[in-house]
């Protein structure tokens, strides 16, 4: 597909983005985006970035009134940076561009795991086709751009189960699960408490040393997925049935069951290397080898910590909450998304009581 409009004489850009993942997103990709303006002739001169905005969107995730803004003058563009999620059918939808409002909105979560040069080239085809450039049907992040209706706004959608991975991992991306980390400091005690246990007790050195590979590692998946499973319960974190659509409900658990598996993965290394260096420093090895009746060396140790740390998983997930429940919500998708609403509706209230007062 081709597009061509009449250009205009060079404007200005204005991106808008949301806080987290798509301010994070611009802010490294500064640089690259002044290159496009200063190296490509894509008819926009500059650019200016508006943070602390909300996306107006339905619960379907369609664009309502007042969504971007409309550009400020007809030789200009904005550009809003949204990490809401948003569909066509089984498709992602990366980018929405409006010609006429000289608009578009980007997904970041559509964009993956490492979304900076994908942004880029997002904001540089979205200018090219607002100045009345010539492009392809290819996009970034495997996606292909389609028309809608008169041809007046544009989609970028991108089709498959690798585009719907990509987007699940850049919610991921987007939730931040290394800041739910230092909130679990009550799980961690209580898992290092357990899991000392097991250098101290010759009779876990045993189990461990009777214990196959496969077998220690399918009680380390048990012992994660444990551990997880309880943390998105006793949080409620979990997105039960409601006013979101199932499609979106369904990605947002997903997100939520990578982001808190994710963090439940990093306490789990954490702790093993802990419990290994303490098992090799307190255990002396001629002693391990009387009790275990064999000689030791460095796998009798990894073993050992292996189980412990898995014993100290289960123990210290189950019963164990995060020290702070908001900072936990607010590493999910449907949390942020009632607040996202929350904010609209007030700003809503308060420009109908400053019209009934004017």
């Amino acid at each position: 597909m081709e597009t061509s409009r009449t250009p205009r004489r060079p404007g200005g850009l204005r991106i808008v983005t949301e806080p987290g993942l798509p301010a994070t997103i611009v802010e490294h990709a500064d640089r690259r985006i002044r290159r496009v303006l200063d190296e490509n002739e894509v008819g926009f001169r500059g650019f200016t970035v508006t943070e602390e905005a909300a996306l107006h969107a339905s619960p379907q995730g369609d664009l309502e009134a007042g969504w971007a803004g409309r550009a400020e003058d007809e030789t200009d563009a904005v550009i809003f940076v949204t990490e809401l999620p948003r569909a066509q059918g089984r498709d992602v939808l990366t980018v929405e561009l409006d010609h006429d409002r000289r608009a578009a909105v980007i997904c970041a979560p559509a964009l993956g795991l490492f979304p900076g040069h994908a942004l880029v080239r997002c904001v540089e085809q979205v200018l090219r086709r607002l100045s009345g450039g010539h492009g392809d049907d290819s996009g970034p992040a495997g996606g292909r751009w389609r028309s809608a209706g008169d041809g007046t706004t544009e989609y970028l959608v991108a089709a498959g189960p690798l585009s719907r991975l990509r987007l699940v991992v850049g919610m991921i991306r987007g939730n931040r699960p290394w800041r739910m980390i230092p909130t679990l400091t009550g799980m961690t005690a209580a898992a290092a408490a357990t899991a000392s246990f097991g250098v101290f007790y010759s009779s876990i050195w045993s189990m461990a040393n009777a214990l196959s590979p496969w077998r220690l590692g399918l009680i380390t998946l048990l012992s994660v997925a444990l551990a997880s499973i309880w943390l998105i319960v006793n949080n409620r974190l979990w997105e039960g049935p409601g006013a979101m659509p199932r499609w979106r409900r369904r990605l947002y658990n997903t997100a939520t069951l990578g982001t808190v598996g994710f963090s439940a993965v990093v306490l789990y290394v954490g702790l093993f290397v802990a419990t290994l260096v303490a098992a090799v420093v307190v255990i002396e090895s001629q002693y391990m080898a009387e009790q275990l009746g064999h000689p030791v060396g460095f796998r009798d140790y990894a073993y050992l910590a292996w189980l412990a740390t898995s014993m100290g998983m289960v123990a210290g997930g189950l019963g164990s909450s995060a020290d702070s429940y908001d900072d936990v919500l607010r590493a999910t998708y449907g949390y942020r998304e009632r607040m996202r609403r929350r904010r609209i509706d007030e700003a809503e209230r308060r420009e109908e009581d400053d019209a009934r007062d004017g």
